[in-house]
């Protein structure tokens, strides 16, 4: 017999006892570092089920949870890549047969996204597949297992997201959609107060900027591939948060940067700077330098600040079915708990009188063990005492050439005085 038939024979006698599941499963190992091995045995094992009876369904799926967890643990990927394309259609065969054990079939598949086996989003579209066969959804037909697609990425244990993200949502953290952060400087003023020159200077000096930045973003924006958006996890949902923190800090911190400057600089009625000559003046000029290049620094910082949250709004959109799916799934725990809770009370009606029983019982156990301790005691002592005194009765007999010695109290034997051969 084949290898593969040797994992058929097996798969076919495979119940609910854990030797047979664990045997399933390392037959079922022992194809992994085989070239297309994990195919070939995760193809058996969904004929498997296809013709297995209905009771045997959810064993088999208990053998692939077992050989998921442990190729994930110990070995590596292969059966997980083996097993993403057929999992979803295989639990719904399996529901389909026997709508009873969908609770069960639901509780395996949690357990694939808590321990991480699987990305939480494959988790969830297979859970979603199961609501049609829970209690009180109309009940869906069973349908033959479809043919498993070619094994060619592990779509399923990488936690990537394709969604289309539709760019006219409404800005989920208080903006209108319609544009960035308007910051608007008056930089003008600034300028008149320095002169005519510097405003030539500050012409001259930005038209360079622009020409130069235009220079340098055009063949940056045609290389530039689109980001491959981020999975959706606990932990990057974190990070986004801690990001536009960090982007409100700098924005704070930009516009403080702009607040230093003095007020006198924006004051275009201002007749101070007619008085000033010579250092004075030179002096003044340098500051008003010195503020437009920051007013234009914190500007740039502003719009890079604006982008960037403007992105990470888009990126939390992706979130909110993700997180509506957590809740579902959480409130799918807590109903279980509430039925687990409704049965332990049931059960705590009589619980009060059986702990008595059996305290009771264990009682008189206790008791009848003891007498029956104290009752062999009794009798080995009584033989104990017996042996002694026959032991006793044996010595206390005189034998023949024995005496009794009063000092001793004791029959002793007489010493013949006429035998002297002890001399030779």
């Amino acid at each position: 017999m084949t290898d593969a038939g040797d994992l058929r024979a097996t798969l076919t006698q495979t119940d609910m006892s854990a030797p047979a599941i664990q045997a399933s499963s390392r037959a079922m190992m022992r194809f992994y570092d085989r070239p297309g091995g994990a195919a070939a045995a995760v193809s058996e094992w969904r004929s498997a089920i296809q013709s297995s009876p209905p009771a045997q369904s959810l064993p088999l799926l208990y053998v692939a949870n077992e050989v998921l967890q442990s190729s994930k643990r110990n070995r590596g990927s292969r059966f997980l890549e083996a097993f993403s394309p057929v999992l979803g259609s295989s639990v719904q065969f399996i529901c389909g047969r026997d709508r009873s054990v969908v609770e069960k079939v639901r509780r395996v598949v949690k357990i694939w996204g808590d321990r991480r086996i699987f990305s939480l989003r494959f988790v969830m579209d297979v859970l979603g597949g199961l609501d049609p066969y829970r209690e009180g959804a109309s009940a869906p037909t069973a349908s033959p297992l479809p043919k498993a697609p070619p094994v060619s990425s592990a779509s399923a244990t990488t936690n990537s997201d394709d969604e289309d993200e539709d760019e006219d949502e409404d800005d989920m953290f208080g903006g209108d959609g319609q544009k960035l952060l308007d910051i608007s400087i008056d930089a003008t003023a600034l300028s008149a107060a320095a002169g005519s020159k510097e405003g030539a200077l500050d012409s001259s000096l930005g038209s360079k900027r622009r020409r130069s930045s235009a220079a340098s973003t055009t063949p940056q924006s045609s290389v530039t591939a689109p980001k491959k958006p981020k999975a959706l996890s606990g932990q990057n949902f974190l990070d986004m948060f801690q990001s536009i923190a960090n982007l409100d800090d700098r924005f704070k911190s930009s516009v403080g940067a702009v607040e230093l400057i003095p007020k006198s600089y924006l004051d275009e009625s201002g007749a101070d700077v007619d008085e000033l000559v010579g250092d004075e003046l030179t002096e003044a000029y340098k500051k008003v330098c010195q503020a437009q290049r920051s007013v234009r620094r914190e500007r740039r910082s502003v719009y890079t600040v604006a982008v960037q949250r403007r992105e990470l709004e888009k990126e939390a959109r992706r979130y909110v079915s993700w997180l509506k799916n957590l809740a579902r799934v959480d409130d799918d725990d807590l109903e279980f708990c509430d039925k687990l809770e409704k049965k332990i009370d049931v059960i705590s009606v009589c619980h009060d009188e059986a702990k008595s029983l059996r305290d009771k019982r264990r009682t008189q156990e206790a008791q009848e063990r003891a007498a029956a301790e104290a009752a062999a005691r009794q009798q080995a002592e009584k033989e104990e005492r017996q042996r002694i005194l026959d032991d006793a009765k044996m010595e206390a007999e005189a034998k023949p050439g024995m005496v009794w010695n009063k000092e001793l109290r004791e029959y002793q034997y007489v010493h013949d005085t006429t035998e002297e051969s002890w001399r030779d």
